[in-house]
């Protein structure tokens, strides 16, 4: 009887015990999965520029499809730790959206409290999380979103890799950082260090940066900047600056200017231009139509001026919270040879798709 009771006793404090857990900590499965078929005239099925045409099935012409976990543990005194694992998928194949990094888009580990949050690990760069307070189209269709592309430098086409991504192509995130945060009423300041780790020298594959951000319901305004080196130690500067407002309650509207110059060879430079606006307008508590309006102009030593003007629209249904079915129209007005030489001075888009998130 005794050996009972005990035994009884051991397994109350553990159910007990548990339930604290439960109180005290938290983890989160979530994701989104988005496939569209989608027709379109002047792009490959990669979206870049082109003479030809295509039918294809694709992943990410709304939101980018993705999982990941999330999770944290209140620490006593107002403290907690944190972490998050988050992977791109492609759901037209079933693979993973970058072949070589699992947890592509985040894989962060920190600490939050009265003080602000830190965390560690690969994570968004300043300027990509500026641009999510205010592109127009709410980051859909990253392979088509010139604030994607060319503002967060997820598509730089530079061929070089700045800062430690492990891409030539892009440097929307970066390993081995360090991201600092603190909100003070609506206004929230942010630092972020990307070590180089490279032998020997402290600078080379480097990052740094800096924002602030106002953000309410009504409007919010944000600002960012960031620097990147090279292997040879050349730089590449990013910048955003950007509003959202909340003109009627059913209408926000938003724009935003990206800069980012780059440094290729030692006699060479790179830079591009963004302007954006558009709107989100609730026509009904279940149908919205969103809209984007993007300028993009290049210029490169020694080489034509060049860029392109490009028009996003959806229009959305929902049927509950987490799934809705949309209608996407795009059109595109190429500047000199951007990216394909010969190619056709317009590109046409049109896709219909299906988002659900979990």
């Amino acid at each position: 009887m005794k050996k009972r009771n005990t035994l009884a006793l051991a397994a109350g404090l553990c159910a007990a015990g548990a339930g604290m857990a439960q109180t005290a900590t938290s983890l989160t499965l979530y994701g989104v999965v988005d496939v569209s078929a989608r027709r379109q005239t002047g792009f490959t099925s990669a979206y870049v520029r082109s003479p030809g045409n295509s039918t294809t099935v694709a992943s990410g012409v709304g939101p980018t499809s993705r999982w990941g976990v999330r999770g944290s543990e209140d620490l006593g005194g107002g403290m907690r730790a944190l972490f998050n694992l988050e992977s791109g998928i492609n759901v037209d194949s079933g693979a993973q959206a970058n072949a070589t990094t699992y947890f592509d888009r985040a894989s962060v580990v920190g600490l939050a409290g009265g003080w602000g949050t830190v965390t560690a690990g690969r994570q968004n760069t300043l300027v990509a999380d500026s641009v999510g307070v205010v592109d127009p189209i709410g980051l859909r269709f990253a392979g088509l979103n010139p604030n994607i592309q060319v503002t967060s430098l997820t598509g730089h086409q530079l061929g070089i890799e700045f800062g430690t991504t492990s891409s030539t192509g892009s440097s929307n995130r970066v390993n081995n950082s360090l991201k600092y945060s603190i909100p003070v009423g609506p206004v929230v300041a942010r630092a972020m260090y990307s070590f180089g780790e490279v032998a020997d020298d402290t600078t080379r594959l480097q990052s740094m940066g800096l924002g602030l951000d106002y953000l309410s319901t009504a409007f919010s305004a944000t600002s960012a900047f960031t620097s990147y080196r090279d292997t040879n130690g050349r730089q590449l500067d990013a910048a955003n600056l950007g509003a959202s407002w909340l003109v009627l309650p059913a209408l926000r509207v938003m724009g935003n200017a990206g800069y980012n110059r780059a440094e290729t060879t030692p006699t060479a430079r790179t830079t591009n231009k963004l302007l954006s606006l558009g709107l989100n307008y609730a026509v009904t508590p279940t149908i919205d139509i969103i809209t984007g309006y993007y300028k993009v102009d290049r210029s490169r030593t020694g080489q034509a001026n060049d860029g392109f003007n490009r028009l996003l629209a959806f229009v959305e249904y929902k049927f509950t919270r987490r799934s809705r079915v949309f209608l996407e129209l795009d059109t595109t007005h190429w500047k000199g040879n951007y990216l394909a030489a010969g190619a056709r001075s317009t590109s046409n888009g049109v896709s219909l798709g299906i988002t659900h998130t979990f």
